[in-house]
């Protein structure tokens, strides 16, 4: 194998094995492509869930879809139809394998597996060389789809946190036509925590705590909550862990990372990825790979990720600090989001699809109070701030 590409794909999550299958697909066999990956297998580690109908393109075989939604919080239950545009779940192990069987199928696009990036990439002679445990690779391009850094507090107005288990019950316990989107418990000190259920069967689901909170969390900071949401829904029921899973999603990122040289860009999750006000990633991911690969293949330079509107960006900015500001409002405020909105458009505006008659739809259906009293309370701080600053 040659150690010179046209391409160099750093990381071979959702984002890298996303283009890389693309580009597998693409007719352009001249043009190739290296995607690096530390890893040494894949295994079936997550989910991703979205809404159907919402792809760009190349549909994937989800493995379970849901017409009905459930929302709780407190006293209150919201159910939602969403069968125009089913909420659907695909399995790690189906995308990797869908996509690492497109890559070995094409001979212009190579995936190295247990192979770690030992340096940052640096331009040498107008290429990008790439010193790698597997030896050292030159590429006029660079897609980076690795996180950065570790998630910091800062990093975030607020991070998503979740720990799930799949489990397997020996009787059934689960409604299978009816997934729990929002269960939501007490705010606490950690955030705002709430309970995820994919029911795939009578017998068997896929149960998550989340928490949005100002601190990304690890699995044993939401252990004793999972433990608890297990028990609460299998009851007395004998069952066994089929896998566990665990993620930290940024929710509303304070800066995206640009390289000055947009041969070489960044991408994914902690790269504008993920949809601020929901952490919803997968389908902005196929958009974006779409778009990038037909930029490479058409002789163009890569591209990051499009940034959202900007009254959407300020929408999701407020929301954000809302919750921020607001914790024990939240399951409140997501309730009467998904009881009043009409559910097509509120699904567009989660996926980042919206129109501004769904922007519209949205504002209408939220409480304005808690929006209305952070708005003032902005304000009059910022003209306490110039008239302190006007007196010194």
């Amino acid at each position: 194998m040659s150690n010179t590409f046209d391409l160099i794909i750093l990381g071979g999550g959702c984002a890298g094995l996303s283009l890389a299958a693309r580009l597998a697909a693409s007719s352009s066999a001249g043009f190739t492509t290296l995607v690096v990956e530390s890893r040494d297998h894949y295994t079936n580690d997550r989910t991703w869930c979205f809404w159907g109908g919402q792809l760009s393109s190349g549909e994937h075989a989800v493995a379970r879809q849901w017409n009905t939604m459930r929302l709780t919080s407190g006293a209150q239950t919201v159910l939602v139809d969403c069968g125009q545009t089913p909420y659907q779940m695909l399995p790690a192990e189906t995308f990797y394998g869908a996509a690492i069987s497109a890559i070995s199928q094409a001979q212009h696009v190579s995936l190295k597996v247990g192979t770690a990036v030992l340096a940052a990439p640096g331009k040498v002679d107008g290429n990008w060389r790439v010193a790698t445990s597997a030896g050292v690779f030159s590429g006029r391009m660079v897609v980076d789809t690795r996180p950065q850094q570790t998630p910091k507090p800062d990093d975030a107005l607020l991070w998503q946190s979740f720990y799930g288990q799949e489990i397997e019950c020996d009787r059934p316990v689960f409604d299978a036509s009816c997934l729990d989107l929002m269960n939501f418990l007490p705010a606490d000190s950690i955030g705002i925590p709430f309970v995820y259920v994919l029911p795939v069967s009578p017998t068997r689901a896929l149960v998550e705590v989340t928490v949005f909170g100002v601190n990304p969390l690890l699995p044993k900071d939401l252990a004793l909550k999972l433990e608890t949401a297990v028990a609460q829904r299998v009851g007395d029921a004998p069952f066994r862990m089929l896998r566990s899973e665990h993620g930290i999603l940024p929710m509303g990122l304070r800066a995206i990372p640009k390289n000055p040289d947009r041969s070489y860009v960044q991408v994914g999750l902690m790269a504008g990825g993920a949809r601020a006000c929901t952490g919803y990633a997968f389908q902005r991911i196929q958009r974006w790979a779409d778009a990038c690969a037909k930029s490479v293949v058409a002789g163009f330079l890569p591209i990051q990720h499009s940034p959202d509107a900007a009254v959407l960006q300020a929408m999701d900015h407020l929301f954000l600090n809302v919750l921020r500001t607001n914790p024990e409002r939240a399951g409140a405020l997501f309730c009467a989001l998904f009881a009043r909105a009409n559910a097509a458009r509120l699904i567009r505006f989660l996926s980042g699809e919206g129109t501004w008659l769904d922007y519209a739809a949205v504002v209408a259906a939220l409480p304005p109070w808690p929006f209305i009293k952070l708005l003032v309370g902005r304000r009059a701080t910022r003209v306490t701030h110039q008239g302190a600053g006007q007196n010194a």
